[in-house]
């Protein structure tokens, strides 16, 4: 039996996540959006096999399931609501995890960051940043290394937030995954292949499994996590109000 391998997409809402989930499975079952909207409401998973010629041309095949999640940031869902079912993933883990790829468009923002810190601290733990691979995607230079690099050297420099997260991650790869337009499908397939070759080449080279802590509990933790920000809220109109009645008696 073919051991499957988990990859999750992560990231937030109008990134590219479901664009990206079928470059990876090399299919349209994946609902796109060209717009910043949230398309993805659920978890959505697919998988594929991929056949490896090893040295002494002994083939190999290995099996991928590409999970997709709702968008970290989705305007239209609470937090709670997002993180409850991006907790669902357990639910296709099987207790490993063979990658994440955490997906961004253009520049990093405090929020994107944000978003991955509570991934991190609520749905796994420090380790997962080892298995973390950052994928920037619509970089329609994402061949040329010079450029890549040029980029990968400026987003360092433009906070120290920044650069922790770029440094302790699996790898940065720089993606183009152009919309199917009628004018313009040849070019996007050509683009989406090599896009495909480069990913899948990391995915076979630099990552290995990972194996979650206390999954069973991923719920439990949501809904604390829930819990105590409710109650920092709750917290902070108490004297909200008590500073604005203050004001009004002076």
């Amino acid at each position: 039996m073919t051991q499957i391998r988990n990859i999750l997409l992560i990231g937030r809402t109008g990134n590219g996540k479901s664009t990206l989930a079928n470059v990876l499975c090399g299919t349209e079952k994946f609902k796109e959006s060209s717009s910043g909207v949230s398309i993805t409401k659920e978890i959505r998973a697919e998988e594929f096999e991929l056949e490896t010629l090893l040295s002494g041309n002994e083939n190999l095949k290995f099996k991928y399931r590409i999970i997709d999640t709702i968008g970290i940031g989705d305007t239209s869902l609470s937090t709670k609501e997002v993180l409850t079912e991006i907790a669902k993933i357990c639910d296709y883990l099987s207790g490993e995890l063979y990658q994440v790829f955490f997906i961004t468009s253009g520049r990093f923002s405090e929020k994107e960051i944000d978003a991955y810190k509570l991934f991190k601290d609520v749905i796994f733990d420090e380790q997962i940043v080892k298995y973390t691979t950052i994928v920037r995607t619509s970089f329609p230079e994402f061949e040329d290394e010079k450029v890549c690099a040029a980029d990968k050297t400026k987003l360092l420099s433009e906070s120290s937030k920044i650069a922790e997260l770029i440094n302790s991650c699996n790898g940065f790869i720089y993606v183009d995954n152009p919309p199917m337009k009628a004018h313009y499908t040849g070019i996007a397939i050509n683009a989406r292949e090599a896009s495909r070759k480069k990913l899948l080449t990391h995915l076979m080279n630099n990552c290995g499994n990972y194996f979650p802590p206390s999954l069973a509990e991923l719920r439990k933790r949501v809904d604390s996590y829930e819990s105590e920000k409710e109650k920092l809220e709750a917290k902070f109109e108490y004297w909200k109000k008590k500073y604005d009645k203050k004001c009004l008696i002076l």
